[in-house]
């Protein structure tokens, strides 16, 4: 019976059935490999089942005894019958039959006899184990030397502008030009000025407001700049007692700007386009916080940031449950 044992065990490697004659089949069912979460695989593996119904000879085992002991067809039948009756009466004497690695059958009171699955592995597959890949987007940069380029690039950008600046402040203390002239480069000074800081401005990544103090306070200021420029281009200026001063508060906000953000990525794009129809299509499905920030070579959109990580986990969660087309969103701290 050994034998028996051991042709079915290395049939079993290659194929995915094997019927014992008059007795029932062994089947192997293969599970292919599955992807758990974002980036967690699991390896292929395989389970062996015992079907009773499957008592038809096929032939398989007596050619595995031909070709072992270099047999007839007729004496390998002959011998694979021998090693199915010595099964048969092992398991009616002994009420238990162990297969080695195929596993057991036991019988029970009512004649029917029960199999028990063994830790049988396909070569194959051995060694295999569960995977995790670290996503690029979360991996450091191992050389930081890009981001002192960055900042020994824009130096001498803003020293060229400065002077650039100070040599048309020059020339219109030097040069003689009459009161028309006067106000036309005065005007030409402001708009100069005015380009400068708009560009300062626009180097700025843009957030979404979410505090309306904080709202408040930026109107005001920006009411204030108007007033200036209205100064300086001739036009009248309001009375001292007419010019509301900005009062700016000092609230939690402020102490909140050194913390950390949780940005909820949607996904990474290297043109702006883009990551402006995806930002379209954020705000069609009802992300109203949706944003992106500007980072080298790409652009991260996100659905919504938040100052808690607790807060943005959760968040997190709902839309891997309500959106299914976005169960690859992840977290980003900055």
């Amino acid at each position: 019976m050994n034998q028996l044992i051991s042709h079915i065990e290395f049939l079993l490697h290659e194929h995915n059935c094997v019927i014992i004659p008059d007795f029932g089949g062994f089947v192997v069912n293969n599970i292919p490999p599955r992807k758990d979460g974002i980036a967690t695989f699991h390896a292929p593996s395989c389970e062996l089942v015992f079907n009773r119904d499957l008592t038809h000879n096929d032939g398989l085992l007596a050619q595995s005894y031909m070709k072992n002991s270099s047999m007839t067809f007729e004496s390998a039948m002959q011998k694979v019958e021998q090693d199915v009756q010595l099964l048969k009466r092992q398991l009616r004497e002994q009420r238990r039959v162990d297969m080695g690695k195929l596993g057991a059958f036991d019988l029970h009171d009512d004649k029917r006899f029960v199999y028990t699955p063994g830790a049988f592995i396909r070569p194959a597959l051995f060694g295999l184990s569960q995977a995790t890949l670290r996503p690029l987007i979360q991996m450091q940069p191992a050389i930081p030397a890009s981001e002192n380029g960055n900042r020994q690039k824009r130096s001498p950008s803003m020293a060229i502008i400065a002077a650039s600046v100070a040599a048309v402040l020059l020339l219109l203390f030097i040069l003689p030009v009459s009161d028309t002239s006067v106000g036309r480069q005065s005007a030409h000074m402001f708009s100069e000025t005015g380009w400068l800081h708009s560009k300062a401005s626009q180097s700025a990544p843009a957030l979404a407001v979410t505090d309306e103090s904080a709202g408040n306070e930026i109107a005001k200021v920006e009411e204030s700049e108007q007033s200036m420029a209205a100064d300086e281009t001739g036009n009248p200026v309001p009375a001292a007692d007419e010019i509301e001063t900005p009062v700016v508060e000092v609230t939690g906000s402020e102490e909140t700007n050194n913390l950390p953000r949780y940005y909820i990525v949607m996904g990474v794009y290297r043109g702006f386009e883009s990551a402006q129809k995806t930002i379209q299509l954020l705000l069609d499905e009802g992300f109203h916080q949706t944003g992106q920030l500007e980072r080298p070579d790409r652009f991260d959109v996100y659905a919504a940031s938040f100052t808690d990580e607790a807060a943005a986990k959760v968040y997190l969660k709902e839309v891997h449950k309500k959106f299914p087309t976005h169960t690859d969103a992840w977290i980003l701290k900055r």
